[in-house]
């Protein structure tokens, strides 16, 4: 390590390793630094962030020597938009730092080693993503709204004309969404945009296009909002901060879905509805999770925050008895629908807050737990099947860290990892996630 030049909290570093949150790791004088936008065998020159007592972080300044891995981002946008934070890492480097990643995080957290690791989940590693949610701002004093996803590190909006991850139906609608708040006659009441992709049963794509508002908009502006979604043939859909929802425009007589063709089901959603991001990879993760299960067939399955009953419905087809269970009572009314118009009578749901427990495997005993919790895991509901000796629990991570602490609760309870997986949702993103199959007695602890 050494000065880079004029300021002296700028050096010139040679990186080590890469974080699990995607941030290279270097040390000086002894005490570890991150580097954002730094990879593993780089010299980099570097500027002082911030100071913390364990650790440093500091900006890239410029790469001296580059990593044979690192590449030419395929957006203008990278490093400045905080969408995507792995576009200058190719695309099998990506894959084979999440792994390790993974790994490191379960083996050293949880002390727990998988006794088989499937091939990872993927997709292409743009024009992937199905559903995206764009942030508004619109100044207090004149001047043209804003629409695009929030500044690396800032609450900033970097306006999106053009963004290279969106599947090809959703590329063109965030510069003429902007284009069309800023001819509104009252934009700032538009607060967010959800932009998902909705399949027909014959497999046709529309754009859906969701809005959170303040209060529904006019008349006039409700009019130029949906000659906008004609144009590009979509749906169009609002709700207010009062939950008020209302449908604008339908292309078509079906509700928005998405198919699971492996399984012969279509699921319907709502506008706002949690979807997964992507729909290959969804497709395909679905497909593993009835796959890892299928020696239970027949089983008592709790699906933990079911959603609209994106893994209860295939498991359901497959001969499963599945109670789904979530938080947000409107997806839990399509699930309930989706079941009834399925045909699918093993699979029933319920709206309950799982963050705290469930409370429900008092009465109920279930011989196999899906858990897909969100970022901050389920820590209270894992203590909970532990308790209850449920036999087999299949957990979908969207958070390394959060799985790592859960399964060391698994691990002090008796559960081995028998399967691990990779699944890489968000491709160019520093998110990891994985499907983990742990089960009761079988102890794979590391040594």
């Amino acid at each position: 390590m050494r000065p880079a030049g004029g300021n002296r909290n700028d050096v010139r570093i040679t990186i080590d390793g890469l974080s699990h949150e995607g941030r290279g790791v270097a040390r000086i004088e002894g005490k570890v630094v991150f580097v954002a936008g730094a990879l593993p065998g780089e010299t980099v020159d570097a500027a002082l962030r911030a100071r913390h007592r364990r650790h440093d972080e500091y900006d890239l300044v410029a790469v001296v020597e580059a990593a044979p891995d690192r590449i030419a981002p395929p957006c203008p946008l990278a490093g400045t938009c905080g969408g995507c934070d792995l576009q200058h890492l190719a695309a099998e480097a990506q894959l084979r730092h999440k792994s390790r990643a993974m790994l490191e995080l379960l083996e050293r957290q949880a002390g727990l080693v998988p006794e088989q690791v499937d091939e990872p989940l993927r997709s292409a590693p743009l024009g992937y993503r199905r559903r995206a949610r764009l942030a508004v701002s619109t100044p207090h004093r004149g001047g043209k709204p804003r629409l695009g996803f929030r500044a690396a590190g800032s609450r900033e909006i970097v306006a999106v004309g053009h963004c290279p991850v969106l599947v090809p139906p959703l590329l063109p609608l965030p510069g003429v969404l902007e284009e069309t708040l800023a001819a509104l006659q009252r934009p700032r009441g538009i607060e967010q945009v959800e932009l998902a992709l909705s399949e027909s049963s014959e497999g046709m794509l529309n754009p859906v296009i969701h809005l959170h508002c303040a209060a529904v908009p006019v008349e006039s502006d409700l009019t130029k909002l949906a000659d906008l979604a004609a144009a590009h043939d979509a749906y169009l859909s609002l709700q207010t901060r009062g939950d008020f929802r209302l449908d604008v425009r339908r292309p078509g007589t079906e509700e928005r879905g998405y198919r699971l063709p492996e399984f012969g089901l279509r699921l319907e959603f709502g506008g706002g509805d949690f979807l997964q991001g992507n729909a290959e990879v969804n497709r395909r993760l679905v497909a593993r999770v009835a796959e890892w299960l299928e020696e239970r067939a027949g089983a008592r399955v709790l699906d933990a925050f079911a959603g609209i009953g994106n893994f209860s419905l295939p498991l359901a087809r497959r001969g499963f008895d599945v109670t789904g269970v979530e938080l947000v009572a409107g997806m839990v009314s399509r699930a309930r629908r989706n079941a009834e118009r399925l045909g699918l009578q093993g699979a029933a749901f319920e709206a309950r807050d799982l963050l705290g427990g469930s409370g429900m495997l008092q009465r109920l005993q279930y011989e196999v737990a899906v858990l897909d919790p969100p970022r901050r895991g389920a820590q209270t509901l894992v203590q909970e099947l532990a308790a209850n000796r449920t036999g087999t629990i299949l957990y979908v991570s969207c958070s390394a860290p959060t799985l790592a602490r859960d399964a060391a609760i698994l691990g002090k309870a008796g559960y081995g990892l028998r399967r691990l997986a990779l699944v890489d949702m968000f491709p160019q993103t520093r998110h990891i996630e994985s499907m983990a199959l742990f089960v009761r007695g079988r102890a794979t602890r590391a040594p």
